[in-house]
């Protein structure tokens, strides 16, 4: 039996808040014969808590198996705060996925919600002497732009660490096709080792919603509170909209902007929009049952029409809700193959308003049969059997012939 370490830092089990990307195609590539392992940190992105020690004195590693898949939870340095102590959080993790001795592995994946991660990974990889796969799950220094940094000395250090990996790694594993496209013509990656394999969904688990008829219709948001996310533009379409209130938004998860928006909402006076703490991945259908349509929104950032596979469209899929889209490129053209919901004219907050009203304005059986047409495209492209057979060809290419079996 295959073995694969998958090191995320951010990774979760479906009993957290945040994407099960990693959890999920685990399960599946374990039903397909291999034993995985996930190594990530039990210090939670969003919460600021540990999940499976005491406090930061604890050090040691942590294993848990859910579904057959392997969690070893490594220590990372605490910090609330958005400074230094966040960067010391990311190095510390980094340096015990370099420490970690017994991991099993034929094959290493690292993944990039940051860089050094990654690099650690890489490094484990090599002194094992097994094959690297690099998971572009951001691009590394590009969102630094995306976030509206310049490209200062650590767009440059960033820049120089993706390129050692991009030149490196045996495989260039990324979420978006447009990553794709964008990693060949402008950082020289050759085509035969990049492999797209997108985020998705767990179409069974969404199966059992009844979602009736209402009076009122509410766009529900599930999701990173940060600076990337676009939400401010959703308080203004919020305020444009306060004379309808049939029309409400729900806004579920954390993140560093979240406590600013709730000021904002209450400064303005926002009766339509309700905030609420983040969500297992196993309460997320009872929530997603709750709303008439998802919603799909990022701030505006070139990056963005190319680069991101958002988790949340493909929940919103899944659970047959409509969706008012903001994004442009990629995502854009998901809503629209899928033929499940509205996009709007452009970022802004009179755009969004507009979408919101065309949805509003058709019959509830057009939009059911909206999110039905959703929901099908995701169960035929998305769903997580399907995706982690690409990548369980991917990683089986990888290995000698002997461990393959």
């Amino acid at each position: 039996m295959p073995s694969l370490l998958w090191v995320n830092h951010f990774a979760v089990s479906p009993a957290q808040g945040g994407g099960t990307r990693h959890f999920e195609l685990g399960r599946e590539l374990v039903r397909l014969g291999w034993d995985v392992t996930i190594a990530a940190s039990d210090f939670h992105l969003h919460s600021r808590r540990y999940g499976s020690r005491d406090s930061a004195a604890d050090t040691a590693g942590k294993d848990e198996v859910i579904d057959g898949v392997r969690f070893r939870w490594l220590w990372a340095a605490p910090y609330q705060g958005n400074d230094w102590r966040r960067v010391h959080n990311w190095l510390s993790f980094s340096q015990r996925v370099r420490g970690y001795r017994d991991a099993k592995a034929d094959v290493v994946i690292g993944s990039s919600p940051h860089l050094f991660a990654a690099l650690a990974a890489e490094r484990l990889a090599k002194k094992r002497g097994v094959p690297f796969v690099f998971e572009v799950r951001d691009l590394w220094p590009e969102s630094l732009t995306a976030l509206g940094q310049g490209r200062g000395m650590t767009y440059r250090v960033l820049d120089r660490i993706a390129a050692g990996l991009y030149r490196r790694a045996d495989r260039v594993l990324v979420l978006a096709g447009g990553s794709a496209t964008y990693l060949r013509e402008q950082k020289g990656v050759p085509a035969e080792r990049l492999v797209h394999v997108p985020n998705g969904v767990d179409v069974s688990a969404y199966s059992r919603i009844e979602r009736p008829d209402r009076r009122t219709m509410t766009l529900v948001y599930t999701g990173a509170h940060g600076p990337a996310n676009g939400l401010d533009t959703v308080l203004q379409a919020a305020e444009m909209l306060a004379g309808r209130p049939e029309i409400r938004f729900l806004l579920v998860g954390d993140g560093p902007a979240k406590p600013a928006l709730v000021e904002e909402a209450a400064r303005r006076g926002l009766k339509n929009v309700e905030f609420r703490d983040p969500i297992s991945k196993t309460a997320m259908p009872a929530l997603l049952a709750e709303a008439d349509a998802g919603l799909m929104v990022l701030r505006e950032a070139p990056l963005f029409a190319f680069g991101v596979s958002p988790n949340k469209l493909f929940d919103y899929f899944g659970a047959a809700l409509p969706v008012v889209c903001n994004v442009p490129g990629e995502v854009a053209e998901m809503v629209s193959s899928a033929g499940a919901g509205e996009q709007t004219a452009d970022s802004s907050a009179a755009a969004l308003v507009a979408a919101v009203e065309r949805l509003a304005a058709r019959p509830a059986g057009e939009r059911r049969a909206m999110g039905v047409a959703g929901r099908a495209w995701v169960a035929r492209e998305h769903d997580r059997p399907v995706l982690a057979a690409r990548l369980d060809a991917m990683l089986r290419s990888l290995l000698p012939a002997h461990a393959s079996r």
